[in-house]
């Protein structure tokens, strides 16, 4: 005998299958609930997992500098009292290893400097000479690592594109030597977002008002070596 499938079904029957719908679409709820949650708790700690890059302006900036004394020193177009404040200026592309490789060219002249050597280069060519004669000094490890413990009054200062990256920018004060400037001043400095190096540097000294700017190059390393005959 088949059932009438017009005939409504029994109270109870329909009693019943209403509260195991019921309670599945409570349980379907929860389950959203709890999964915007969880997506919730995922985002915020995405959020802090990236808030740190900026969160300490000092530590960043202190950072920057530390990785410039472990890549070993640095390449760049630099303006001004490079090597310190008793020193000519200078406007010329430099390249530095620490602490005492040192090549300058500018457009009077051409030198490299090493440990225990040096070369000018006059019209083309490469004449060995005195170390001592040439403006500049070795780099003190010790007293840049003083000038990066100085760093202080470290604010953002907004973002910027440079030629080698986006950055932002920090203005802060420093006493001492550090990579491509030294003495006491005020300080702006281009942090590259992705790497957190510094891809420019402004320095100017209270006492003598003069600037410094050095335009860093991380294409490559830094490489200094007696010139080829």
């Amino acid at each position: 005998m088949r059932a009438d499938l017009r005939k409504p079904l029994p109270a109870a029957v329909v009693a019943s299958h209403n509260e195991a719908f019921i309670q599945g679409h409570g349980y379907c709820r929860t389950y959203r609930r709890r999964g915007r949650v969880v997506r919730s708790i995922v985002g915020l700690l995405c959020l802090l997992a990236l808030a740190p890059a900026h969160a300490d302006p000092r530590t960043t900036v202190q950072r920057a500098f530390e990785s410039v004394l472990a890549a070993g020193g640095f390449r760049g177009y630099a303006q001004g009292h490079v090597f310190g404040p008793g020193l000519p200026a200078m406007s010329g592309e430099v390249e530095v290893v620490f602490p005492d490789r040192i090549h300058v060219r500018t457009e009077q002249l051409e030198f490299i400097a090493l440990p225990q050597s040096a070369w000018i280069n006059t019209f083309g060519i490469w004449t060995q000479t005195d170390r001592a004669l040439l403006p500049v000094t070795a780099f003190d490890i010790a007293a840049i690592r003083q000038a990066i413990a100085s760093i202080t009054d470290v604010r953002v200062d907004g973002t910027a594109k440079t030629s080698q990256c986006s950055a932002h920018v920090y203005r802060f004060r420093s006493s001492g030597r550090l990579p491509g400037a030294g003495g006491d001043g005020d300080l702006r400095a281009w942090l590259c977002d992705g790497s957190g190096r510094p891809a420019r540097l402004e320095a100017k000294d209270i006492k003598s008002a003069e600037r410094v700017i050095v335009d860093f190059d991380w294409s490559r390393r830094a490489d200094v070596r007696a010139p080829r005959d």
